[in-house]
């Protein structure tokens, strides 16, 4: 998927384009909205290191869905001042990110745009995240959040804790931590990031098998490079000769339960997607803290 300075520049530009006067918090936050639950199954897997990886990542692809992410853009926007105009800005900002994030290309990977109701993973695969396109994009999104920085003080962010606002708040935050629990099964049977493959441990025997961005190693004792499951255990690979990258997507097909035959392997750049990530994420947490500021803003109690 594409970095978040990459989101900040397109879901601007379209959404200040539809939606006259969006406040710039909001348009930026919603790029991230779909990014939520993959930045939770971090969190997770950090304190929790034990806990089982393919029903993370279940639970995670359920909850980074275009119907998921609208709904918690619904429990966010019921506690600020104007719900409808948040509500809208913020599940546009979302659709953007998942339409965007559908043009890279991605192995194992996708975005769901109609589920519940289809569960089949949407890529275009126009492009890779290490690509000319995504340059262009990430140097855009620098641009348009320099040059609309002075705009910030046109923004404004209040919020408003009235009981029923807040009753309804709830309940949708209710809804989007609980639904997952019931839809996981659907990801599963069509194999989404082929979980149900690497789950069945016993019969991954001749399966074909695809891995996005994953972390590499190397066994000097035996010259075998390894590479990361979404369990955190490690696969053996066999027809690479030689990579010196940190993560790796790969295509092939099981020789045994634990020995991928790699067709096709494709090299990332990690700290160009990361770091201008955890920029993007700086420039939208500052963006929040310049919008809460100015003009003395305050959270109104009804």
């Amino acid at each position: 998927m594409p970095n978040t300075l990459a989101h900040i520049g397109i879901n601007g530009l379209l959404t200040r384009t539809l939606i006259k006067k969006s406040d710039f918090f909001w348009i930026y936050f919603g790029t991230i909205i779909p990014d939520l639950p993959w930045i939770f199954q971090r969190v997770v897997e950090t304190f929790f290191p034990s806990i089982n990886g393919y029903d993370l990542r279940l639970f995670v692809i359920v909850q980074a869905t275009l119907i998921l992410s609208i709904i918690l853009s619904g429990a966010i926007a019921f506690i600020s001042n104007s719900p409808k105009k948040t509500f809208l800005i913020l599940s546009f900002g979302s659709l953007l990110h998942l339409l965007l994030d559908s043009l890279q290309i991605k192995w194992a990977n996708g975005v769901h745009l109609f589920a519940p109701f289809n569960w089949e993973l949407l890529n275009f695969s126009l492009f890779w995240p290490e690509s000319f396109p995504t340059y262009i994009l990430t140097i855009a999104g620098i641009i348009y959040f320099i040059f609309n920085w002075n705009n910030l003080k046109l923004n404004n962010i209040k919020l408003k804790l009235s009981f029923s606002q807040l009753r309804i708040s709830f309940f949708l935050f209710v809804i989007y931590f609980t639904l997952p629990f019931g839809l996981m099964q659907f990801p599963l049977e069509q194999n989404n990031h082929f979980v149900q493959t690497l789950s069945d441990y016993e019969n991954r025997t001749g399966k074909p098998i695809e891995l996005d961005r994953k972390k590499m190693k190397f066994e000097e004792l035996t010259k075998s490079y390894f590479i990361e499951s979404i369990d955190k255990s490690y696969i053996k690979l066999v027809g690479i000769e030689t990579t010196n990258a940190y993560k790796i997507s790969v295509k092939g097909k099981f020789i045994d339960n634990n020995t991928i035959k790699v067709t096709e392997f494709h090299e990332h750049i990690i700290w160009f997607r990361d770091g201008a990530s955890y920029i993007g994420l700086g420039f939208i947490l500052l963006t929040g803290m310049i919008s809460f500021k100015i003009k003395n803003r305050t959270i109104q109690f009804n």
